[in-house]
């Protein structure tokens, strides 16, 4: 569970032997990641694991085990997190509470131990600000039926996108089409006219997606991190 200390800073378990990051900026999942590349990690160490602060002008020398690179929020055994990228000793990750707070920031990787995700693609999953919702139903033939929903508000108006398609639920990864409630490949949605196509990959307790930017109106996007609601 996701918390945030209110204690006085701890001493550091290991002030030396740790590479900096390359160049220290941790962004979080966003729509120029490689989906193949994102893997889903969990807190390996009893205790708090605590986020690194990435570098600023005051802290150049972040993301270290430096005290002073240590943020207040921090993780404990078991806690599942998206990572997105490594640097040296340190994972960019994201993690999302059950309120729906997302932080993106480093964590030690000697801290985190990689978990080999068995799909579980059923239930409603859900952006943090809930503008975009996936509602997953398997079947028992191992198919299942996505339908998605995002909105913007644009202060005036609010525009909207959604798909219905569906696929192989034992997969881990899943690309499609959708085009005048019609679904297809990915590949030829991609191909022709600009027509909605996004790949999704399922990570336990998160489902990443990243589409094309054709799946709805103007600034509605299916692109995101989302937790099981």
């Amino acid at each position: 569970m996701f918390r945030s200390s209110l204690g006085a800073v701890l001493l550091l378990a290991a002030a030396t032997g740790s590479a900096f990051a390359a160049n220290g900026v941790c962004r979080g999942f966003n729509f120029q990641n490689d989906l193949s590349a994102i893997s889903l990690y969990e807190v390996a160490e009893s205790g708090r694991t605590f986020f690194i602060k990435g570098p600023t002008s005051q802290r150049e020398s972040c993301p270290s085990l430096s005290p002073s690179c240590r943020q207040r929020s921090f993780l404990v055994e078991g806690d599942k997190v998206v990572v997105n990228e490594i640097e040296g000793d340190f994972a960019c990750a994201n993690y999302v509470d059950r309120k729906g707070t997302d932080i993106a920031s480093w964590l030690p990787l000697s801290s985190l131990s990689r978990v080999q995700v068995q799909p579980r693609w059923d239930g409603r999953w859900s952006t943090y600000d809930g503008r975009s919702v996936i509602t997953i139903k398997t079947t028992g033939g191992g198919r299942m039926f996505v339908r998605g929903n995002a909105t913007y508000d644009t202060g005036s108006s609010v525009n909207t996108g959604e798909f219905e398609v569906e696929g192989d639920a034992g997969e881990r990864d899943f690309a499609f089409g959708y085009d005048g409630g019609q679904q297809m490949g990915y590949e030829e949605a991609n191909a022709g006219p600009r027509r909605c196509a996004a790949r999704m990959v399922q990570l336990g307790p998160y489902i990443a997606v990243i589409d094309n930017d054709a799946c709805g109106g103007q600034n509605v996007r299916f692109t995101g991190l989302y937790s099981r609601q």
